[in-house]
């Protein structure tokens, strides 16, 4: 009887050592605290104090349409207008650390949001393509509110939003909350690492055709990296 106690013990001392072994495996490869703050930043602290930095900066964007540029005429084609024109923004996205023995890796994903309160009349009429801010009638297959999304290795665009080249703005008439765009990943072992998602918007005067419903308005809006949506993880480097 002495034995079988004596086996029994063993057998329990084994089992519960192993089960203290993975919580220590996951706890170290696999524990994060990840805080946000003004859908720009994230900073990310392994479990067993091995210092890695997730961060970004949100690709923030604001176009208005200047009534003294929306004058009709006789000319034909269209002509770029807009303060600013071709206006450029860049969602930056990082990753640091610096433990070389592990490889970090988070994945995100990329929305996209009016910003109702910097409409100037703050009257929800700076959604492109929708309400009080339509397509412009006549237009055809001409485009007259434009963006081009360049995304860098590691971050992929949702099909309905990608562009190599320039495409309509109305595809977010409805982004009155937010809507996603893309998803990215980044890794990086004991470095820093980086991505980018590059956005130009442009808006064009037909002359010929009556755009007076966009005349004197403005457009705002941000591409950012959601908190909820960051997801990091370590590994050994090199497994």
């Amino acid at each position: 009887m002495e034995k079988k106690n004596t086996l029994l013990l063993t057998v329990i001392a084994v089992a519960t050592l192993l089960v203290a072994v993975v919580g220590a495996t996951f706890a170290y490869f696999g524990s994060f605290n990840t805080t946000v703050t003004d859908k720009a930043g994230v900073n990310v602290t392994t479990g067993a104090a091995k210092s890695s930095a997730f961060t970004t900066s949100a690709a923030s964007l604001s176009l208005s349409v200047l009534g003294s540029e929306m004058l009709k005429s006789d000319q034909a084609g269209s002509v770029e207008v807009g303060s600013p024109k071709n206006q450029n923004a860049t969602l930056n996205v990082s990753l640091t650390t610096t433990d070389a023995t592990t490889t970090t890796k988070c994945d995100y994903d990329i929305y996209f949001e009016y910003d109702y309160e910097a409409a100037a009349d703050k009257t929800g009429n700076a959604f492109y393509g929708a309400g009080q801010t339509p397509v412009t009638a006549g237009i055809g297959e001409n485009k007259e509110f434009t963006y081009t999304l360049t995304p860098s290795t590691g971050i992929t665009v949702e099909t309905a939003y990608a562009a190599t080249e320039e495409k309509d703005f109305s595809v977010f008439k409805n982004a009155t909350a937010e809507v996603k765009v893309a998803h990215g990943s980044i890794e990086v072992s004991n470095g820093d690492a980086s991505q980018t998602l590059d956005v130009n918007v442009k808006f064009y005067n037909f002359p010929t055709i009556d755009q007076t419903a966009l005349s004197s308005k403005s457009f705002a809006g941000k591409f950012y990296v959601k908190k909820e949506s960051v997801v990091c993880g370590t590994t050994k480097a090199g497994a």
